[in-house]
């Protein structure tokens, strides 16, 4: 009985410590908000939908763009129907906030949902 009920904790433990350990692309899933009212959306299978979040590096994103994260780093592209590759830093200061940024812009977005 001893050893079921030490199972058990040990597993929970396990389970507890894992469940902090999120992949920056799990944390990226879901709807950030942008604080001028626009927001991005990222999804599971590497898409991103952009609404109104304004001009990003002089070149205004808006619709939907495939996403890679690399070193810090979040790429945004669209082969059609204009080329486009946007890449910023990316960090998470907690759990609800992003800031992407480089050396002409930072957009710090709210978690929506």
């Amino acid at each position: 009985m001893k050893k079921i009920a030490l199972m058990l904790v040990l597993i929970t433990l396990i389970s507890l410590s894992m469940s902090g350990c999120l992949s920056d692309k799990s944390k990226l899933i879901g709807t950030w908000r942008f604080s001028e009212g626009g927001t991005i959306t990222f999804f599971e299978n590497n898409t991103v939908t952009i609404a109104n979040v304004g001009p990003l590096v002089a070149i205004q994103l808006d619709g939907v763009f495939t996403y890679t994260l690399s070193d810090h780093n979040l790429t945004f592209a669209r082969g059609s129907p204009i080329g486009i590759t946007v890449t910023l830093a990316y960090n998470f200061p907690n759990d609800t906030t992003l800031v992407l940024s480089n050396n002409q812009i930072q957009l710090t977005l709210t978690k929506a949902s």
